[in-house]
C-alpha cells in the first residue's frame, strides 16, 4: 500500500497538469453519471406518485417530472463543464448561444411546450376525463411537456402533440357530474300523442338513474315528419356510466311502446299511379 502511495505521489510531481486534469476528469464524469441517475429515478418516482403525495394531482405529475428531469439534466451539464475547467462566462455564452439555435430550430416543438402550459393552467381537460374533437377520441391518460397521450375505445394508444389539443374544438364528457339523455322516437300519425308522452314520462321517471336537477324529465313533440310524429324524450343522468343507463333508458321506453301497443314508425312513400 505504501508503494503505490508513493507512486502515486511520484506521478504527481512529475505530472503535476496531467494528474490533475486527470483527477478532474474522473470526478467530471462522477457527477455526469450521479445526475443522470438522480434525476431518473426522481422522475419516475414523481410519474408513480411517491413524491408530493395528494398535494400534486395526476394532471401535473408526468409535466412536472419532465420539467425537473431536463432542469436536473442542465444542472448537472454545467457542473460536468465547470468541473473540467470550462469558464463560467464562457458557458453561459455557450449556453445562451444553444439556446437560441435550439429555439430557432424547435420553434414547433416550443409551441407544443407553451400549449401544454396552457393545457395545465387553464385545465380543459385532466387525466381520466373523456375527451372528444374533430380528429380524435379518448381518455386522457397524461398530459406532458410537448404531447398528450390518449387511450380511445378500443384501447389504442393516441400521442398528440399539445399545439394540435389546444388548437382543436374540444368536447369534455366528464367535466360536469351530470349529462342530458335525448332519445327522439318516431310514432305513426295515427298514434295518441297523449298516451304516448304519458307512457315515456313514466318510464324516465321511474328509472333510478334518472335525476330531478337540472330539470325534471319531459317528452315533447317536436317534428312532424313525412312518415311519422317525432317524439323528443330527455332526462338528465349522473355522468358516470352514462352510456350503460341511457341504454338501459332506451330499451325500457321501447318495451313500454310496445306493451301499450303503440307502434315505431318505419319510413314510408305512397305511390301513385296514373292511369293511361
Amino acid at each position: 500500500m505504501s508503494a503505490l502511495t508513493d507512486n502515486w505521489l511520484q506521478l504527481r510531481q512529475a505530472f503535476p497538469l496531467l494528474t490533475a486534469f486527470a483527477i478532474n476528469l474522473i470526478a467530471a464524469f462522477a457527477i455526469l453519471f450521479a445526475g443522470l441517475i438522480i434525476a431518473r429515478w426522481i422522475r419516475k418516482r414523481l410519474r408513480k406518485s411517491k413524491i408530493g403525495g395528494s398535494h400534486v394531482d395526476a394532471t401535473l405529475r408526468p409535466a412536472l417530472a419532465s420539467a425537473f428531469f431536463y432542469v436536473f439534466i442542465a444542472m448537472t451539464l454545467y457542473a460536468f463543464l465547470r468541473k473540467l475547467g470550462v469558464d463560467a462566462a464562457s458557458l453561459l455564452a455557450i449556453f445562451g448561444a444553444a439556446g437560441l439555435a435550439i429555439g430557432l430550430a424547435l420553434k414547433d416543438t416550443l409551441s407544443n411546450i407553451a400549449s401544454g402550459v396552457m393545457l395545465l393552467v387553464l385545465r380543459p381537460l385532466e387525466v381520466g376525463e373523456h375527451v372528444d374533437t374533430a380528429h380524435y377520441s379518448g381518455t386522457v391518460q397524461e398530459i406532458g411537456l410537448f404531447a398528450t397521450i390518449f387511450k380511445n375505445s378500443e384501447g389504442l394508444y393516441i400521442y398528440v402533440p399539445n399545439s394540435t389539443v389546444w388548437n382543436s374544438r374540444l368536447t369534455n364528457f366528464d367535466r360536469h357530474i351530470e349529462r342530458r339523455l335525448t332519445v327522439n322516437i318516431g310514432v305513426k300519425y295515427d298514434t295518441d300523442l297523449e298516451t304516448a308522452r304519458d307512457i315515456l314520462l313514466a318510464v324516465m321517471n321511474e328509472h333510478e338513474a334518472v335525476q330531478e336537477l337540472p330539470a325534471a324529465p319531459e317528452c315533447w313533440v317536436i317534428n312532424f315528419g313525412e312518415s311519422a310524429i317525432t317524439l323528443s324524450s330527455r332526462c338528465w343522468l349522473p355522468a358516470q356510466n352514462w352510456t350503460s343507463n341511457g341504454s338501459d333508458i332506451r330499451i325500457k321506453l321501447k318495451t313500454a311502446l310496445d306493451k301499450a301497443g303503440i307502434e315505431i314508425a318505419l319510413p314510408q312513400r305512397v305511390i301513385h299511379q296514373a292511369k293511361d
